[in-house]
């Protein structure tokens, strides 16, 4: 979806889509430095929601790292800060309840979540609203879990005869571009 929106203009905001390895190291040294480049009003960052129905817009991020499993640096906190001088949490400041309710007027499933869980999807969470947070930057900062596409659901099936819900690309992007549109001012 990062390479799908980059370059898209919504309103007037020209989008840049990036994608960061599943990497605590990465996520800590690019995505502020990303930041301050790009001086962005939104930073909205999308991870993949395996078991889940919807797209689901988090509520709330922990300043927590317990990994279940290591991440592709072979990184493997357990009950570890993300950053010790942070505070404990920090609320999404995208309007998440009026993004839940523009992608349902569209025809699209989706959802509050009120934890981004403990992995690297709450660590990119926590990590750019930490950042714009503690240097007053002017910018907006969400997380949106989507579940599997369709060819990933049949590959899990495949792999373990497990059933996995999906959601095709075209309705992802479309909720995406609608999360967008509703965040941006």
């Amino acid at each position: 979806m990062a390479r799908l929106l980059n370059g898209k203009t919504i309103r007037v905001h020209r989008i840049r889509g990036m994608r960061f390895r599943v990497s605590a190291k990465e996520v800590s040294r690019k995505l502020p430095k990303l930041i301050d480049s790009l001086q962005p009003k939104l930073v909205l960052s999308l991870g993949l929601a395996p078991g889940r129905t919807d797209i689901t817009v988090e509520r709330v991020a922990t300043n927590v790292a317990d990994f279940s499993i290591p991440d592709a640096s072979r990184h493997k906190p357990v009950d570890a800060p993300i950053d010790p001088t942070g505070p404990p949490a920090y609320f999404a400041t995208i309007p998440i309840k009026r993004v839940v309710r523009a992608l349902l007027s569209n025809g699209i499933p989706a959802s509050v979540s009120n934890t981004a869980g403990t992995y690297l999807c709450n660590f990119i969470m926590y990590t750019s609203l930490n950042h714009i947070a503690k240097n007053g930057i002017d910018a907006k900062a969400g997380f949106i879990h989507v579940p599997h596409l369709p060819s990933q659901a049949a590959e899990k099936y495949l792999k373990d005869r497990t059933q996995s819900p999906s959601m095709s690309l075209e309705t992802m992007l479309k909720g995406i571009e609608i999360a967008i549109k509703t965040s941006l001012p």
